[in-house]
């Protein structure tokens, strides 16, 4: 049984009293982290009937370069970490379940292409799959419970996406859940060995509007996010906090 035949059977009032993703499917971490690499390739595979990709090229295989440098510094390495480039027009990205990242092209810009930059917003969307942040508002979505019993797998994924599913992927995460995944990003980045302030730097950057793109242009990405500067702030407190230990 995958993860979403689990999730339709098991959903219901044990939902709002789940207090995590585990708390909610049961068994061993074995088990669920198997299911839950299984629940994100089925997400990704919907995604990509709907989404396209850029084609292949020296810069999607750069980033992808980054997303395995970063994921051989991830602790919790069993997880299968891949990052896909997106033709979206506007900046974004998604993190799923088990592992896969989507990351737009216009967002990669905003990063001017400077690798730990890059590496920062792919921590960032790596920390929401690490800490579960995804995982745990999925399963405890009402309108997923109801497809799941009808049916299951790829073609639950493909018709929760098509409904209320991508809504729910889109939306923002806790202010906590955010400022936590940008400290796991900073943390991830350093531990690879790329510069630690680069996250720092790009978001004050974006702030300041000297990106060479309109904050504009990303509002929808950044309306998403807490604001900047408390982004800034929050990262500053932390570094400063650790250099006084």
């Amino acid at each position: 049984m995958n993860l979403f035949e689990t999730i339709g059977y098991t959903l219901g009032k044990k939902a709002a009293q789940a207090k995590n993703a585990f708390d909610l499917m049961g068994g061993t971490e074995e088990e669920s982290l198997r299911a839950e690499i299984r629940l994100g390739r089925d997400l990704a595979a919907a995604i990509l009937e709907r989404v396209p990709l850029v084609e292949e090229n020296e810069a999607t295989r750069f980033v992808a370069q980054v997303g395995r440098w970063l994921a051989g510094h991830v602790k919790e390495k069993k997880l299968p970490f891949i990052v896909r480039v997106t033709a979206e027009r506007e900046p974004n990205a998604l993190a799923l379940p088990g592992g896969p990242v989507f990351v737009s092209w216009p967002l990669l810009e905003m990063c001017q292409w400077q690798r730990d930059e890059i590496a920062f917003v792919l921590g960032h969307e790596m920390a929401h799959i690490v800490r579960r942040h995804t995982l745990n508002r999925i399963v405890k979505d009402a309108a997923l419970s109801l497809l799941l019993r009808q049916t299951s797998g790829r073609h639950a994924a493909s018709a929760w996406l098509g409904n209320a599913g991508r809504q729910l992927l889109d939306r923002a995460y806790s202010r906590d859940d955010e400022l936590e995944a940008d400290v796991f990003a900073v943390g991830l980045v350093g531990a690879a060995g790329g510069d630690a302030l680069a996250g720092e730097r790009l978001i004050e950057r974006l702030a300041q509007g000297t990106s060479g793109q309109s904050v504009g242009i990303a509002g929808e990405y950044l309306a998403t996010h807490p604001p900047l500067m408390e982004r800034v702030a929050n990262l500053r407190a932390r570094r400063m906090g650790a250099s006084l230990k």
